[in-house]
Protein backbone atom coordinates (compact mmCIF):
# COMPACT_ATOMS: atom_id res chain seq x y z
CA UNK A 1 0.00 0.00 0.00
CA UNK A 2 1.65 2.97 -0.85
CA UNK A 3 1.65 6.45 1.50
CA UNK A 4 -1.14 8.34 -0.31
CA UNK A 5 -3.42 5.04 -0.33
CA UNK A 6 -4.65 6.13 3.21
CA UNK A 7 -8.12 4.22 4.27
CA UNK A 8 -10.39 4.84 6.80
CA UNK A 9 -9.97 3.18 10.03
CA UNK A 10 -12.93 0.62 10.93
CA UNK A 11 -13.87 2.86 13.76
CA UNK A 12 -13.59 6.17 12.26
CA UNK A 13 -17.23 5.31 11.07
CA UNK A 14 -18.50 4.91 14.89
CA UNK A 15 -18.76 9.05 15.23
CA UNK A 16 -20.34 9.26 11.95
CA UNK A 17 -22.83 6.48 12.99
CA UNK A 18 -23.89 7.65 15.94
CA UNK A 19 -23.89 11.14 15.34
CA UNK A 20 -24.99 11.72 11.51
CA UNK A 21 -26.04 8.86 10.07
CA UNK A 22 -28.92 7.90 13.13
CA UNK A 23 -29.46 11.53 13.83
CA UNK A 24 -30.45 11.93 9.50
CA UNK A 25 -32.51 9.01 9.69
CA UNK A 26 -34.58 9.83 12.80
CA UNK A 27 -34.19 12.91 13.68
CA UNK A 28 -33.27 13.06 16.90
CA UNK A 29 -31.06 15.26 18.45
CA UNK A 30 -27.08 13.70 19.54
CA UNK A 31 -27.76 13.69 23.40
CA UNK A 32 -31.23 11.47 22.01
CA UNK A 33 -29.28 9.08 20.39
CA UNK A 34 -26.54 8.30 22.42
CA UNK A 35 -28.68 7.40 25.33
CA UNK A 36 -31.05 5.27 23.17
CA UNK A 37 -27.34 3.82 21.73
CA UNK A 38 -26.27 2.54 25.53
CA UNK A 39 -30.02 1.58 26.74
CA UNK A 40 -30.01 -0.99 23.65
CA UNK A 41 -26.75 -2.07 24.69
CA UNK A 42 -27.79 -2.72 28.14
CA UNK A 43 -31.09 -4.46 26.87
CA UNK A 44 -28.24 -6.65 24.74
CA UNK A 45 -26.44 -7.85 27.63
CA UNK A 46 -30.05 -8.80 29.33
CA UNK A 47 -30.88 -10.75 26.09
CA UNK A 48 -27.78 -12.66 26.11
CA UNK A 49 -27.86 -13.85 29.35
CA UNK A 50 -25.71 -11.65 31.34
CA UNK A 51 -26.65 -10.80 35.08
CA UNK A 52 -28.13 -7.67 36.08
CA UNK A 53 -25.22 -6.76 38.45
CA UNK A 54 -22.98 -7.28 35.19
CA UNK A 55 -25.74 -5.00 33.09
CA UNK A 56 -25.18 -2.33 36.30
CA UNK A 57 -22.01 -2.55 36.38
CA UNK A 58 -21.36 -2.04 32.27
CA UNK A 59 -23.73 1.32 32.81
CA UNK A 60 -21.66 2.70 35.80
CA UNK A 61 -18.49 2.40 33.68
CA UNK A 62 -20.42 4.12 30.76
CA UNK A 63 -21.48 6.93 32.71
CA UNK A 64 -17.92 7.19 34.28
CA UNK A 65 -16.35 7.54 31.57
CA UNK A 66 -18.68 9.81 29.78
CA UNK A 67 -18.31 11.72 32.82
CA UNK A 68 -14.90 12.03 32.30
CA UNK A 69 -15.41 13.46 28.59
CA UNK A 70 -17.56 16.07 29.61
CA UNK A 71 -14.94 17.07 32.29
CA UNK A 72 -12.50 17.05 29.47
CA UNK A 73 -14.15 18.80 26.94
CA UNK A 74 -17.78 20.64 28.14
CA UNK A 75 -19.12 20.00 24.71
CA UNK A 76 -19.51 16.48 25.54
CA UNK A 77 -21.69 17.18 28.39
CA UNK A 78 -25.10 17.54 26.65
CA UNK A 79 -24.08 12.86 25.85
CA UNK A 80 -23.73 12.71 29.51
CA UNK A 81 -26.31 14.26 30.83
CA UNK A 82 -28.90 12.26 29.39
CA UNK A 83 -26.70 9.12 30.41
CA UNK A 84 -26.28 9.92 33.29
CA UNK A 85 -30.24 10.17 33.91
CA UNK A 86 -30.56 6.13 32.84
CA UNK A 87 -31.26 3.87 36.29
CA UNK A 88 -29.65 1.41 37.46
CA UNK A 89 -31.84 -2.32 37.98
CA UNK A 90 -32.35 -3.01 41.54
CA UNK A 91 -30.84 -5.76 42.45
CA UNK A 92 -32.08 -8.45 45.66
CA UNK A 93 -28.49 -9.21 47.58
CA UNK A 94 -26.85 -12.94 46.85
CA UNK A 95 -28.71 -15.27 49.19
CA UNK A 96 -25.47 -16.47 51.06
CA UNK A 97 -23.14 -13.59 51.58
CA UNK A 98 -22.49 -14.00 55.13
CA UNK A 99 -22.53 -17.21 57.33
CA UNK A 100 -24.40 -18.28 60.34
CA UNK A 101 -22.45 -18.98 63.10
CA UNK A 102 -22.65 -23.05 63.12
CA UNK A 103 -21.07 -22.60 59.63
CA UNK A 104 -18.38 -20.31 60.74
CA UNK A 105 -17.68 -23.19 64.30
CA UNK A 106 -17.49 -25.35 61.68
CA UNK A 107 -14.78 -23.87 59.44
CA UNK A 108 -12.85 -22.77 62.38
CA UNK A 109 -12.84 -26.55 63.58
CA UNK A 110 -10.81 -27.48 60.02
CA UNK A 111 -7.10 -26.37 60.48
CA UNK A 112 -4.80 -29.03 61.87
CA UNK A 113 -3.42 -28.68 65.64
CA UNK A 114 0.05 -27.74 64.22
CA UNK A 115 1.45 -24.80 64.09
CA UNK A 116 0.84 -23.53 60.80
CA UNK A 117 -2.82 -24.31 61.41
CA UNK A 118 -2.99 -22.87 64.80
CA UNK A 119 -1.81 -19.67 62.62
CA UNK A 120 -4.57 -20.31 60.01
CA UNK A 121 -7.18 -20.70 62.38
CA UNK A 122 -6.21 -17.39 64.55
CA UNK A 123 -6.10 -15.55 61.27
CA UNK A 124 -9.86 -16.33 60.53
CA UNK A 125 -10.81 -15.88 64.28
CA UNK A 126 -9.10 -12.33 63.56
CA UNK A 127 -11.04 -11.42 60.12
CA UNK A 128 -14.07 -12.68 62.10
CA UNK A 129 -13.37 -10.71 65.27
CA UNK A 130 -12.89 -7.66 63.92
CA UNK A 131 -14.48 -7.34 60.58
CA UNK A 132 -11.41 -6.11 58.73
CA UNK A 133 -11.06 -6.61 55.33
CA UNK A 134 -8.45 -9.22 54.40
CA UNK A 135 -5.58 -6.63 53.21
CA UNK A 136 -6.45 -4.81 56.66
CA UNK A 137 -5.86 -7.72 58.87
CA UNK A 138 -2.07 -8.26 56.63
CA UNK A 139 -1.14 -4.67 57.84
CA UNK A 140 -1.57 -4.69 61.46
CA UNK A 141 1.50 -5.19 63.42
CA UNK A 142 2.06 -5.78 67.11
CA UNK A 143 2.27 -2.64 68.16
CA UNK A 144 -1.30 -1.78 66.60
CA UNK A 145 -3.00 -4.31 69.35
CA UNK A 146 -3.75 -2.94 72.14
CA UNK A 147 -4.84 -5.32 75.58
CA UNK A 148 -3.39 -2.98 78.54
CA UNK A 149 -6.83 -1.00 78.56
CA UNK A 150 -10.38 -2.40 79.82
CA UNK A 151 -11.63 -2.70 76.63
CA UNK A 152 -8.80 -3.86 74.31
CA UNK A 153 -8.91 -2.89 70.43
CA UNK A 154 -6.76 -2.98 67.78
CA UNK A 155 -5.96 -0.28 65.41
CA UNK A 156 -6.67 -1.09 61.40
CA UNK A 157 -5.49 1.05 58.25
CA UNK A 158 -8.63 1.05 56.01
CA UNK A 159 -8.82 2.34 52.36
CA UNK A 160 -6.76 5.44 51.87
CA UNK A 161 -4.91 4.40 55.31
CA UNK A 162 -7.50 5.71 56.93
CA UNK A 163 -7.20 4.55 60.83
CA UNK A 164 -10.12 3.32 62.56
CA UNK A 165 -10.12 1.62 66.55
CA UNK A 166 -11.70 -1.66 66.48
CA UNK A 167 -12.56 -3.31 69.75
CA UNK A 168 -11.46 -7.17 69.78
CA UNK A 169 -13.78 -9.41 70.77
CA UNK A 170 -13.45 -12.24 73.46
CA UNK A 171 -12.84 -15.08 70.65
CA UNK A 172 -9.90 -13.03 69.47
CA UNK A 173 -8.19 -12.10 73.15
CA UNK A 174 -9.09 -15.62 74.42
CA UNK A 175 -6.35 -17.14 71.37
CA UNK A 176 -4.20 -14.23 71.24
CA UNK A 177 -1.73 -14.80 73.79
CA UNK A 178 -1.07 -18.42 72.55
CA UNK A 179 -0.53 -16.90 69.11
CA UNK A 180 1.85 -14.85 70.31
CA UNK A 181 3.89 -17.56 72.11
CA UNK A 182 3.98 -19.51 69.04
CA UNK A 183 4.90 -16.88 66.65
CA UNK A 184 6.29 -13.71 68.31
CA UNK A 185 7.56 -14.61 71.32
CA UNK A 186 10.04 -11.78 71.36
CA UNK A 187 6.96 -9.73 70.83
CA UNK A 188 8.53 -7.03 68.56
CA UNK A 189 6.54 -4.34 68.50
CA UNK A 190 7.09 -3.51 64.52
CA UNK A 191 6.30 -7.30 63.35
CA UNK A 192 3.84 -8.30 61.42
CA UNK A 193 0.98 -9.78 63.08
CA UNK A 194 0.86 -12.51 60.06
CA UNK A 195 3.53 -13.01 58.40
CA UNK A 196 5.07 -16.14 56.18
CA UNK A 197 8.91 -17.22 56.30
CA UNK A 198 10.73 -17.23 52.70
CA UNK A 199 14.67 -18.36 52.43
CA UNK A 200 14.53 -17.41 56.04
CA UNK A 201 13.42 -13.43 55.54
CA UNK A 202 10.28 -12.49 57.49
CA UNK A 203 7.64 -11.08 55.35
CA UNK A 204 3.87 -9.97 55.23
CA UNK A 205 1.22 -12.35 54.27
CA UNK A 206 0.39 -12.51 51.15
CA UNK A 207 -3.32 -12.33 50.41
CA UNK A 208 -3.29 -14.66 47.80
CA UNK A 209 -1.93 -17.43 50.80
CA UNK A 210 -4.64 -16.61 52.87
CA UNK A 211 -7.30 -17.10 50.16
CA UNK A 212 -5.82 -20.34 49.07
CA UNK A 213 -6.30 -21.85 53.09
CA UNK A 214 -9.57 -20.81 53.85
CA UNK A 215 -10.81 -21.34 50.44
CA UNK A 216 -9.59 -25.01 51.52
CA UNK A 217 -10.74 -25.21 55.43
CA UNK A 218 -14.30 -23.90 53.47
CA UNK A 219 -14.73 -27.06 51.16
CA UNK A 220 -13.22 -29.26 53.82
CA UNK A 221 -16.06 -27.89 56.39
CA UNK A 222 -18.77 -28.58 53.54
CA UNK A 223 -19.56 -32.46 54.53
CA UNK A 224 -19.37 -31.33 58.33
CA UNK A 225 -21.78 -28.38 58.11
CA UNK A 226 -24.11 -28.28 54.98
CA UNK A 227 -24.89 -24.33 56.07
CA UNK A 228 -21.22 -23.63 55.13
CA UNK A 229 -21.51 -21.76 51.50
CA UNK A 230 -19.75 -23.46 48.56
CA UNK A 231 -17.12 -20.69 48.46
CA UNK A 232 -15.70 -19.67 51.39
CA UNK A 233 -13.00 -16.50 50.88
CA UNK A 234 -11.59 -14.05 53.54
CA UNK A 235 -14.04 -11.74 52.82
CA UNK A 236 -17.09 -13.90 53.89
CA UNK A 237 -15.61 -13.38 57.53
CA UNK A 238 -16.21 -9.73 57.33
CA UNK A 239 -19.62 -9.97 56.35
CA UNK A 240 -20.61 -12.68 58.96
CA UNK A 241 -18.87 -9.87 61.28
CA UNK A 242 -21.64 -7.37 60.11
CA UNK A 243 -24.55 -9.73 59.94
CA UNK A 244 -23.80 -10.91 63.81
CA UNK A 245 -24.00 -7.88 64.89
CA UNK A 246 -27.02 -6.82 63.78
CA UNK A 247 -28.81 -9.98 65.16
CA UNK A 248 -27.25 -8.84 68.42
CA UNK A 249 -28.61 -5.28 68.39
CA UNK A 250 -26.19 -3.37 67.05
CA UNK A 251 -27.26 0.12 64.93
CA UNK A 252 -26.72 0.20 61.60
CA UNK A 253 -24.45 3.06 62.39
CA UNK A 254 -22.44 1.95 64.90
CA UNK A 255 -21.84 -1.33 62.11
CA UNK A 256 -20.88 1.14 59.31
CA UNK A 257 -18.29 2.88 61.74
CA UNK A 258 -17.14 -0.86 62.50
CA UNK A 259 -16.57 -1.64 59.15
CA UNK A 260 -15.82 1.77 57.34
CA UNK A 261 -18.21 1.98 54.68
CA UNK A 262 -18.79 5.66 53.41
CA UNK A 263 -22.23 5.20 53.04
CA UNK A 264 -24.87 3.92 55.27
CA UNK A 265 -26.44 1.91 52.35
CA UNK A 266 -23.61 -0.58 51.73
CA UNK A 267 -24.36 -1.23 55.78
CA UNK A 268 -27.89 -1.54 54.82
CA UNK A 269 -27.72 -5.27 53.34
CA UNK A 270 -27.48 -6.98 57.21
CA UNK A 271 -30.94 -5.69 57.64
CA UNK A 272 -32.30 -7.30 55.12
CA UNK A 273 -34.63 -9.53 57.07
CA UNK A 274 -34.63 -13.03 56.64
CA UNK A 275 -36.58 -16.15 56.79
CA UNK A 276 -34.49 -17.11 59.96
CA UNK A 277 -35.02 -13.66 61.60
CA UNK A 278 -39.31 -13.65 60.51
CA UNK A 279 -39.42 -17.20 61.88
CA UNK A 280 -37.80 -16.65 65.29
CA UNK A 281 -40.22 -13.17 65.72
CA UNK A 282 -43.33 -15.19 65.42
CA UNK A 283 -41.91 -17.79 67.81
CA UNK A 284 -41.03 -15.25 69.96
CA UNK A 285 -44.26 -13.66 69.96
CA UNK A 286 -46.31 -16.68 70.43
CA UNK A 287 -44.58 -17.55 73.24
CA UNK A 288 -45.31 -14.60 74.98
CA UNK A 289 -49.52 -14.03 74.21
CA UNK A 290 -49.33 -17.79 76.05
CA UNK A 291 -47.54 -16.45 79.13
CA UNK A 292 -49.91 -13.36 79.23
CA UNK A 293 -52.66 -15.71 78.70
CA UNK A 294 -52.13 -18.65 80.78
CA UNK A 295 -53.55 -20.77 77.80
CA UNK A 296 -52.35 -24.15 76.62
CA UNK A 297 -50.55 -24.94 73.52
CA UNK A 298 -52.16 -24.77 70.33
CA UNK A 299 -52.38 -25.94 66.85
CA UNK A 300 -50.10 -22.86 64.84
CA UNK A 301 -51.97 -20.94 62.39
CA UNK A 302 -49.10 -19.78 59.92
CA UNK A 303 -46.27 -21.69 58.40
CA UNK A 304 -42.84 -20.93 58.29
CA UNK A 305 -41.62 -17.77 56.14
CA UNK A 306 -40.23 -19.05 52.86
CA UNK A 307 -38.60 -16.97 50.23
CA UNK A 308 -41.41 -16.62 48.23
CA UNK A 309 -43.70 -15.06 51.36
CA UNK A 310 -41.23 -12.53 52.12
CA UNK A 311 -40.92 -11.48 48.80
CA UNK A 312 -44.51 -11.07 48.68
CA UNK A 313 -43.78 -8.45 52.13
CA UNK A 314 -41.15 -6.64 50.39
CA UNK A 315 -43.74 -6.07 47.12
CA UNK A 316 -41.80 -7.96 45.48
CA UNK A 317 -43.79 -10.42 43.31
Amino acid sequence: MSKNDVRPMFFSYTRDFLFVHLKERDLRSDNTVAADIVREYLKHLIDKGAALTTRNHRLTSLKQYMLYCSERNVEFAQFYIPVSKIKHVMTRPKKVFWMTRDAVQAVLAQPPKTKLGIRDRFFMIFLYATGARVSEALKVKLKDIETLTNDPFVRLLGKGDKPRCVPLLDIALENLDYYLGLYHPDRIPGDFLFYTVINEHKGKMSIANAERFIKTYGHEARPACSQVPENVHPHLFRHSYGAHLYRMGFSLAVIAKLLDHESLSTTERYAETDTDMVNEAFNTVEVADMALSDAAPIDKKWKAVDEKTLAKLYGLI
